[in-house]
């Protein structure tokens, strides 16, 4: 597949890509687009999706009862096909509690088991790779497939049809692609795929100088749909409601972060629309939806969802506990009572006023984190430094500590002996994003950085106020 191959080497490509004039940019990026349209609107998806919409209508009972039946086709198809679940017991499927038979699963236990995560069914050559840093800084491998992808995508446009919007209305998407060199210091700071009517704005090139260019495009293009994650809209934001002005846009997507009230607010007065937030993962094992009616619904075709305490109990409905997830889409590497790190709970009054019975959760703290800036005025918001630790296997945490306005230290918890050698290559590629307006040091430690709550920031700013 020429999206396997892409995903591959896109280290490799991306120096070629760079010195590409704005043109070329825009026309690669479009080929890639054009892979990918092929796959999200394929008329597979639109079958799936209008599956989903008649879910809408499910009673909680109905919902209960597709969540059992999906629970043991994934046990049962693990157990057939993943070498880690061929010896995990039977059950007899006559409740969802019977789950609490098999053991939970932690990011760690995936990282070190890998390959043996993976369906023995599914072809190499239909597999996707990709790589997540999750919430603690430390990198995934995840493997999925265009079939996968596809029905992700169907839930993406059911959660469009939500807000009113038709697949493929134009949009403006600043997640964490490298659509622009870093060295770049003119506009334009955005390249079009052209098949998707979606145009791809840098998270890294964002500042103070570059502050018109942006909101002038953003003026150029209101009332398009806009996504990208909460904290750099919250940058952009900024830059907007500093010249006490506004840009009204259709609707905003948020995802890959923690939504904060103080955020949606400023968000929402720069853009003047609604937010639709999502909670998801690379892993593809977890969805939960924001609604018209602004609450946060469990996918339920999508995942089965407990929330746990420390000790693997349940705990009580409004009560904070671990997010576990038993993925039900992703039949290439399928995750069982997988606890991912985040944080929720369950809503106390679990209806909503759009009439659905789909579960209420309420996505808590994930990773509470800091803005890293630059001399030269660039701003850096947690998912753009996490793009660097894509490649880093060896760290159990790692995280980004700004000493000085010049000086930003990679701090890494090692997870096995090649960890000097990722830390290494990681502030290699630090280097190269911040250039040489920063000094980038790496040191290993033994714990992370935490803070009230035991939260872990990915950028940690200790600089003198």
């Amino acid at each position: 597949m020429f999206e396997n191959f892409i995903r591959a080497n896109s280290g490799r490509v991306q120096p070629f890509y760079d010195l590409m004039p704005a043109p070329a940019r825009t026309l690669a990026a479009s080929a890639r687009g054009w892979l990918l349209t092929r796959n999200r609107y394929a008329p597979e998806m639109f079958d799936l999706l209008r599956g989903l919409r008649t879910h809408e209508k499910w009673s909680a009972d109905e919902v209960a009862h597709h969540q059992l039946q999906a629970l043991r086709r994934t046990v049962e198809w693990a157990r057939r096909t993943v070498p880690f679940y061929k010896n995990c017991p039977q059950l007899e499927w006559r409740s969802a509690d019977e789950l609490s038979e098999l053991p939970v699963l932690t990011r760690e236990s995936v990282q070190r088991n890998g390959n043996r995560l993976i369906s023995e069914s599914v072809p190499g050559n239909e597999r996707i790779a990709v790589a997540t840093t999750g919430t603690t800084g430390a990198s995934l491998q995840v493997s999925f497939s265009s079939a996968v992808a596809r029905h992700n995508w169907a839930f993406r446009m059911r959660q469009w049809a939500w807000a009113g919007l038709e697949p493929r209305a134009p949009r403006i998407t600043l997640f964490g692609s490298r659509v622009v060199p870093p060295q770049r210091h003119q506009p334009p700071y955005w390249v079009y795929n052209i098949p998707e009517r979606q145009t791809l704005m840098s998270i890294f090139h964002l500042s103070k100088q570059t502050a018109p260019d942006y909101v002038g495009f953003l003026r150029q293009h209101q009332d398009n749909i806009l996504e990208s994650f909460p904290s750099v809209l919250g940058i952009l934001a900024d830059f907007i409601l500093e010249r006490g002005e506004s840009i009204p846009m259709r609707v905003v997507f948020t995802d890959g972060e923690p939504l904060y009230p103080f955020l949606r607010s400023k968000i929402e007065r720069a853009f003047k629309t609604s937010i639709f937030n999502s909670y998801g993962n690379t892993e593809f094992c977890g969805l939960i939806q924001e609604c018209e009616c602004h609450r946060m619904h469990l996918a339920p075709e999508y995942a089965f969802l407990e929330v746990l305490d420390e000790n693997s109990r349940p705990v009580a409905l409004g009560e904070e506990g671990f997010l576990v997830w038993t993925g039900f889409i992703n039949d290439v590497m399928p995750l069982i009572r997988y606890r991912i790190g985040d944080r929720g709970a369950w809503l106390k009054i679990q209806s909503c006023p759009c009439g659905r019975a789909f579960p209420l959760v309420v996505p808590t703290i994930t990773r509470e984190s800091d803005l890293l800036r630059c001399p030269d005025g660039r701003i850096f918001s947690p998912r753009a430094l996490n793009q660097v630790l894509k490649t880093a296997t060896a760290f159990r945490f790692c995280q980004f500590v700004q000493t000085g306005p010049a000086r930003v230290v990679v701090r890494a918890v090692p997870r096995n002996g090649k960890a000097s050698e990722d830390l290494l290559k990681v502030r290699s590629d630090l280097q190269e994003l911040l250039g040489r307006g920063m000094e980038v040091v790496g040191e290993l430690g033994e714990a992370p950085l935490t803070r009230a709550g035991g939260k872990i920031p990915l950028i940690v700013d200790q600089r003198k106020r």
